[in-house]
C-alpha cells in the first residue's frame, strides 16, 4: 500500500498563513503541521511508501519528510500549479501509481483510528462519507447508489448525496482505470477540473464503496477559521488514542522496547536499580540511559540535566517510571528534547516533536500519565507547563507497583483522584465525555477505597483505573477552586497535595450550593443544580448536603491531620491563589469567600 498525498495547491483562502508557507505547513494547536501529522499517522498505521505531489514551497514539504528517515518518499512537482487543478498533478505522477493506494488531499486532518480501520477493512475500494453531517455548500459531496459511490462533486445536493472527504483506498487495478481517464482529460486539454470529474465518467467500472466516518474524524482546512475549529475538534480524538495497557508483566515493557528498536532515557528513582525491570533489561541486553537526578518537585536545573543526558547519549525515546515528579520531568524532557540549547527552555516556543514517551506510573492519584500538564520549579517559582504534545504516547498500568506505597501516600493520591473527578464534573469546561470519565472514576474510588488501603488486588486495579480516568477527565475540563486553594497549603504545612485538596473541597462544595446565584457557568444555574444532584447520586446520597457530609466522613475515617491556620498564614494562603483555576469554578469566589473557606477547612 502506497500513500498518495496531493500537495500542489496554493491555499489562497488561508490568507497570511500561506504567504510564506505551504498550506500543509500550517500548525495545529499541538504545534504539529498538517503534513507532518498526516505522515506520522499514516506511518504509525504501517505505510512506508509515499508519493507526494508538490507545487509552491516544495522545499518545506521535503524538509518535514526528512524527519522520517525510515520512510520512502517520491516527489513530483507540478510546475504550473497556479494554472491547473490537482488532476494535472495526478497525471504528472501517473508512473508512480504502482501499488494499491491510500489517496488523499494535503489539507485533510484525521484521527489515527480512521486510517487504521480503513486499511484493515477487507474491502479493497473505499472512500469516506458521512450520512449524518449536513451537506456542505462549497465542499465535496458524493452520490451513493446501492452503497457505491457513483459521483463526486461540489454542486450535487440530491437526497442520495452525502458529505464526502477525498480520502480513497483503491486497488492498483482501479486506480489505473481512473488514471487512464485522467490522462484522457489532460490529452484533451482539460486540466482545470478536479480529478473526480474523470472518475465520474467511468464510476460504473470502479466500484468504490462508502466508508462511514460518522464515529471518526476527518475534515479539511481551507481558512483560518477552519484551522481554529479543526485544531480544537481533533485534539479530543487524539486524547482518546493514547495507548493504555493494563499489565503486571515486565516482559510487556521489554517486548515494547524491542519492537520499537529504541534507546530510551529512563526517568525514574534510584529504586530502579533494585527492580525486576532492571534485571529484565539486563537479561535482554537492552541499551538504555538512566536519569534519576531530580527532586520531588522537579527544578529547572534538573530538567536541563535531563535534556542534556537525552541528547548526549543519542536517546530516541523516553520511559518514565514513578509518580508525578518523574512523569512531569519526563514530559518536559520530551517537550524540549529537540529544542536548541537556550537560556530558558520554559520561555522558548513549544514545538511538536516525534520523541515518544512510555509512562509507567507507580502511584494512583494524579492521572498524570494521561494529561497535558506538568510542573517545573525555577528559582523557587512554580511553572505550570501545558501542551497537548506532552501527553505520553503509551501507558502501562501495573497495579502491583502500588503494593509498597506508604499508607499516607496511598490515601493522599487516592483523594487527589477523587477530588479531580469531582472538580472535573462541575468545571465550567466539562463536556459529556469528561463527565463520563469523572463519574466512573468517582464510583470506582468510592467503592474500592478502603479495600485498596488493605492491598486487595482487585481494589488496587480499580483504583489505578480510576486515577487514570480522573486524569482523562481533567485533561479536558481542568481542575477548579479546590486545587487552586491547595498548593500553598502543601508548601506551608508540608501536607501532601491530595490531602490538601481534600481538606478544601467539602467546604468549597458547601459554599457553591449556598451561592448558586453567583453562577458563572454559561450553561446556567439550573444546569449547576442538576450537576450537584448528579454528584449526590454518584455518592449514593439522597441530597447534596448528605454527599458533602459523606465526603467529610471519609476524610475523617482516613485519619488525616488538619493544619491550624494563623493570621499570617491565612493572608499568605488567600494571596497565593491561581486565578486561572478559579475561572474554571462554576460559582464565583472572591477573596472574602476564599478566606472563609480556609478558616473552615483549617481549624
Amino acid at each position: 500500500m502506497k500513500a498518495v498525498i496531493f500537495n500542489s495547491g496554493l491555499g489562497k483562502r488561508m490568507g497570511d498563513l500561506t504567504k510564506n508557507n505551504h498550506k500543509s505547513m500550517v500548525k495545529l494547536s499541538n504545534g504539529e503541521t498538517i503534513f507532518g501529522r498526516q505522515i506520522r499517522i499514516l506511518s504509525e498505521c504501517g505505510i512506508t511508501d509515499f508519493l507526494i505531489t508538490t507545487g509552491p514551497f516544495e522545499e518545506q514539504i521535503k524538509e518535514v519528510s526528512s524527519r522520517f528517515p525510515n520512510l520512502n518518499f517520491t516527489f513530483v512537482n507540478n510546475p504550473i500549479y497556479d494554472k491547473t487543478n490537482y488532476i494535472y498533478s495526478m497525471y504528472l505522477a501517473r508512473q508512480y501509481f504502482d501499488d494499491d493506494v491510500l489517496m488523499l488531499h494535503g489539507d485533510l486532518v484525521f484521527d489515527r483510528k480512521l486510517i487504521h480501520d480503513i486499511l484493515t477493512d477487507e474491502r479493497p475500494n473505499l472512500a469516506t462519507i458521512n450520512h449524518q453531517k449536513q451537506l456542505p455548500e462549497k465542499d465535496f459531496k458524493a452520490r451513493v447508489v446501492d452503497n457505491k459511490i457513483v459521483e463526486v462533486g461540489i454542486n450535487i445536493f440530491d437526497e442520495n448525496c452525502f458529505a464526502f472527504q477525498p480520502c480513497y483506498k483503491l486497488s492498483k487495478e482501479n486506480i489505473q482505470k481512473w488514471l487512464a481517464n485522467v490522462s484522457s482529460f489532460i490529452e484533451r486539454g482539460i486540466d482545470g477540473v478536479y480529478a473526480e470529474n474523470a472518475f465520474n465518467e467511468i464510476s460504473s467500472s470502479i466500484p468504490i464503496e462508502e466508508f462511514s466516518y460518522c464515529d471518526y474524524y476527518i475534515d479539511e482546512i481551507d481558512t483560518p477559521e477552519d484551522l481554529q475549529r479543526v485544531s480544537q475538534e481533533i485534539r479530543l480524538f487524539d486524547f482518546r488514542e493514547q495507548n493504555i495497557v493494563f499489565s503486571t508483566d515486565d516482559q510487556d515493557v521489554i517486548s515494547f522496547v524491542k519492537k520499537k528498536h529504541i534507546k530510551p532515557l529512563i526517568v525514574t528513582s534510584q529504586r530502579f536499580e533494585q527492580s525486576s525491570l532492571k534485571k529484565a533489561f539486563k537479561e535482554n541486553n537492552i541499551d538504555y540511559v538512566l536519569f534519576y537526578d531530580f527532586s520531588p518537585n522537579p527544578k529547572y536545573e534538573e530538567l536541563v540535566r535531563g535534556i542534556e543526558k537525552f541528547k548526549e547519549n543519542n536517546c530516541n525515546y523516553i520511559i518514565s517510571i514513578g509518580g508525578g515528579s518523574a512523569i512531569d520531568i519526563a514530559k518536559c524532557i520530551k517537550l524540549y528534547g529537540n529544542t536548541e540549547e537556550c537560556d530558558n527552555y520554559l520561555e522558548s516556543e513549544k514545538k511538536f516533536n516525534l520523541i515518544e514517551h512510555l509512562c509507567i506510573p507507580t502511584t494512583a492519584g494524579t492521572g498524570s500519565e494521561s494529561t497535558r500538564f506538568a510542573v517545573i520549579y525555577k528559582d523557587g517559582i512554580k511553572n505550570s507547563i501545558t501542551h497537548d504534545s506532552i501527553i505520553p504516547n503509551n501507558v502501562i498500568l501495573n497495579y502491583q507497583l502500588l503494593k509498597t506505597l506508604p499508607d499516607y501516600q496511598k490515601k493522599s493520591t487516592m483523594l487527589d483522584a477523587l477530588c479531580q473527578a469531582i472538580e472535573s464534573y462541575w468545571s465550567v469546561n466539562s463536556t459529556k465525555e469528561s463527565k463520563e470519565y469523572a463519574k466512573e472514576a468517582m464510583k470506582l474510588i468510592l467503592k474500592n477505597m478502603f479495600k485498596y488501603l488493605e492491598n486487595d488486588e482487585m481494589a488496587m486495579q480499580e483504583i489505578m483505573k480510576a486515577s487514570n480516568l480522573a486524569g482523562h477527565a481533567i485533561n479536558i475540563s481542568q481542575t477548579t477552586a479546590a486545587h487552586a486553594m491547595s498548593y500553598k497549603i502543601t508548601s506551608l504545612y508540608g501536607t501532601s497535595h491530595g490531602h490538601a485538596v481534600a481538606l478544601c473541597l467539602p467546604y468549597i462544595w458547601e459554599y457553591m450550593i449556598n451561592n448558586l446565584d453567583k453562577c458563572i457557568d454559561p450553561r446556567g444555574k439550573t444546569y449547576i443544580v442538576s450537576i450537584m444532584q448528579d454528584l449526590a447520586s454518584i455518592f449514593e446520597c439522597d441530597n447534596v448536603k448528605d454527599a458533602i457530609n459523606k465526603l467529610k466522613n471519609i476524610i475523617n475515617e482516613l485519619n488525616l491531620s488538619i493544619p491550624q491556620v494563623n493570621a499570617v498564614e491565612l493572608d499568605k494562603l488567600v494571596n497565593s491563589i491561581n486565578q486561572e483555576r478559579l475561572k474554571n469554578n462554576p460559582i464565583k469566589l472572591n477573596k472574602e469567600n476564599i478566606e472563609e473557606i480556609y478558616l473552615k477547612a483549617l481549624k
